[in-house]
């Protein structure tokens, strides 16, 4: 913002005050977000999760939809690896439709619109720091199902 006083007949400006004022660009889904490609069998059409970022001892809101262009079958499965800075914490291998059950769906995951709606809380015990979360899903004959990468910065 500037003031200014034009002084006739010079066409002169005359400043008064400069004000300049900087706002942080606003956060957009910065926690989470979808790393798959087009040759993906779940293509994500919306991800959000409430609040982003996450914040320890609070609910945490997740929001999904997609398009499967296939049917998802029993023996799909999940890669998750948890890592705190460059500690990995979990590197784990999960049962897709064992996973799909705890939030209320069944296996087999039909071709066609797929929506989640899901809300964990998260424990204030967490440690501080940075987490970053890797998921990969894949079919039993190992083709890519879908792919999400999370990094959360939890406050002491």
């Amino acid at each position: 913002f500037a003031y200014a006083n034009v002084i006739y007949p010079r066409n002169e400006f005359e400043f008064n005050e400069v004000l300049i004022q900087f706002y942080p660009p606003k956060s957009t889904a910065e926690t989470i977000k979808n790393c798959g490609t087009t040759d993906d069998i779940l293509t994500i059409t919306r991800l959000e999760i409430t609040p982003d970022p996450p914040v320890k001892g609070h609910e945490l809101n997740i929001s999904a939809a997609g398009y499967l262009s296939e049917t998802v079958v029993q023996g799909s499965y999940i890669n998750l690896t948890v890592k705190f800075g460059l500690i990995k914490l979990l590197k784990k291998t999960l049962d897709l439709c064992e996973q799909v059950e705890k939030v209320n769906k069944k296996c087999p995951l039909e071709k066609g619109e797929q929506t989640l709606e899901h809300t964990v809380e998260l424990p204030k015990e967490i440690p501080p720091g940075k987490y970053f979360v890797d998921v990969q899903v894949f079919t039993p004959e190992h083709r890519r199902i879908a792919c999400l990468q999370a990094t959360a910065f939890f406050r002491p």
